[in-house]
């Protein structure tokens, strides 16, 4: 869905362009649990370069007047030939359609790196900005000042420097935009390069922020418009779901109408199938099946990595701990579906189901178990109880349960809402019985 922002008075000829970012050309796939036949990995070789090759078709097909690349084209550790020729060849074909190029240099790209050999030469309408402070280039349409573009490349792998407060809007009344490789807040799970707060972005007085270094594509802000391109394919299953680019089209007025271009050729899809309901293997394979097609009809027309994992209490839980079994479903699995492009191919299948059990046998146990279902089935009889002093005897004592996911760890609090009295006596207490069951059961057969 298409999203529109209208910011201050400005008059130009309307303009489109491509933000990409986060490229790592010819850079592996990595995460695999298994061995892959040569069909899938000679599709997952070439993906990262396929995606780039889509880029540049998405700009062609859709005329863009430029392609921002906010930095990491490449592995600075790991740099090839293929992949540095498949980017020149690239942007040699965006400018055979008149389409400019405006690229920045990030962590895994600097300029002092391999990756940008000296014998690679560029077309004439690619730029290439510098490592110093207030670089800007103005694209024009027509003779007339459309937008102007600065950027700043990382001279090393490692940036500390804020780069975003060095970065100043013109006053020139073209459209500006920041092209920069950035952790904007301090992301976890990111290495802070070049950090900044969203206040510098925002003091920065640019129209549009084209940003690099996060892999999840997202709007970042929406005044002015700050958005992560994200990596173009996925390269591991932490990478999940449609990677692609920002289309984006700019009126006459400034007002910004920005489109996510899916530009992955292979995706890791996560599947889950619940063996409650199911009592035949013959069941628990058409479940899989199905959960499959549906996977595959969502992907439009492109190739899957399925991992599967299988859940839920049931009779099927037994025959999931016969020796090879998995391997077995994953095998049958992977023949009903044939290996062209596009693929799914089912990877893995974890076993994360529970046997069936008498509840009410249990409780009664005189076994660990037995205790663990009683104290919960006291603490629901607290609820009930007309005796006050009883009943906040248990309350206090859920209350003290949890404390220590709230007073012993700071990164995760943030993520956590106290839950009220009412809340740890119902739904929560149910939803830790039935987990606190499928953890005591599965130790007691002595799997992880």
């Amino acid at each position: 869905m298409p999203i529109g922002y209208a910011w201050r008075a400005l008059s130009f000829p309307a303009f489109r362009f491509l933000h990409a970012g986060d490229l790592h050309l010819d850079s592996p796939i990595t995460g695999l649990a298994t061995v892959a036949p040569q069909e899938v990995l000679d599709v997952l070789r070439a993906a990262t370069t396929d995606a780039w090759r889509s880029i540049v078709g998405i700009a062609v097909d859709k005329s863009v007047d430029f392609v921002l690349i906010a930095g990491d084209v490449f592995e600075v550790a790991n740099p090839t030939l293929l992949g540095q020729t498949r980017f020149r060849d690239g942007l040699a074909d965006l400018a055979a359609h008149g389409i400019r190029s405006y690229v920045v240099h990030g962590n895994h790209d600097p300029m002092d790196g391999r990756a940008w050999a000296a014998s690679l030469e560029f077309p004439d309408l690619v730029h290439r900005f510098g490592i110093a402070a207030g670089e800007s280039v103005t694209f024009e349409l027509d003779g007339r000042p459309v937008a102007r573009i600065h950027g700043r490349s990382y001279p090393t792998a490692a940036v500390s420097e804020n780069y975003a407060a060095g970065f100043r809007a013109g006053s020139d009344g073209a459209f500006n935009i920041g092209l920069l490789h950035t952790n904007v807040g301090d992301r976890p799970d990111h290495a802070n390069y070049a950090p900044c707060s969203i206040e510098d972005l925002r003091a920065a007085g640019m129209d549009y922020w084209a940003l690099g270094h996060i892999h999840q594509p997202s709007v970042l802000l929406a005044d002015p418009p700050a958005l992560y391109s994200g990596i173009p394919q996925g390269r591991d299953p932490g990478e999940l779901g449609e990677r692609g680019c920002w289309l984006v089209d700019v009126d006459e007025s400034g007002r910004v109408v920005h489109r996510f271009m899916p530009t992955d050729h292979v995706r890791w899809s996560p599947l889950s199938v619940d063996i409650g309901e199911l009592a035949t293997d013959e069941a628990l394979r058409t479940a899989c099946r199905e959960a499959i097609e549906g996977s595959i009809g969502n992907a439009d027309g492109r190739s899957l990595i399925i991992r599967l994992r299988l859940l839920g209490r049931g009779p099927l839980h037994a025959s999931l701990l016969r020796t090879g079994y998995v391997d077995d479903l994953r095998t049958l699995l992977n023949e009903e579906r044939s290996l062209g492009v596009p693929f799914a191919w089912v990877e893995s299948i974890a076993d994360d189901t529970v046997p069936e059990v008498d509840i009410d046998a249990r409780r009664n146990a005189q076994d660990f178990v037995g205790d663990f279902l009683r104290t919960v089935a006291e603490a629901r009889r607290s609820e009930r109880t007309t005796d006050p002093e009883a009943h906040e005897h248990w309350q206090q004592l859920l209350r003290e349960t949890v404390a220590p996911l709230f007073e012993q760890a700071p990164r995760g609090r943030r993520y956590l809402v106290s839950p009220t009295d009412a809340e740890l006596a119902g739904g929560l207490l149910d939803e830790a019985e039935s987990i606190g069951l499928d953890l005591l059961v599965r130790d007691e057969e002595g799997r992880d």
